[in-house]
């Protein structure tokens, strides 16, 4: 995954998008990333799952996305998944 845009679900840090730089076990260190406090799918299934968010992006209006940070190092990390282009371009504007 490294080099790859992906969403990273944690066990208690919460649920974070950005560019995978390293991953050593549940240790994950993601540049530019954005921390997703609610989010609804933008797909036509209105779903709220992290795999459907990572496949189809996020309903901007209804969901609640962090400015970018520069750096984040996540230590518990639990699914790493990577974006879609519609995952992509949907929470970067967001």
């Amino acid at each position: 995954m490294i080099g790859k845009k992906c969403i990273v679900r944690c066990y208690a840090s919460g649920v974070h998008y950005g560019t995978v730089t390293a991953h050593d076990g549940r240790q994950v260190t993601l540049a530019d990333s954005r921390r997703l406090w609610r989010w609804h799918t933008g797909g036509t299934d209105r779903g709220v799952s992290l795999s459907a968010v990572a496949l189809t992006g996020i309903d901007a209006k209804r969901s609640v996305i962090e400015p970018v940070l520069p750096e984040i190092v996540l230590l518990d990390a639990l699914e790493i998944i990577p974006a879609s282009a519609a995952a992509i371009s949907s929470i970067e504007v967001a």
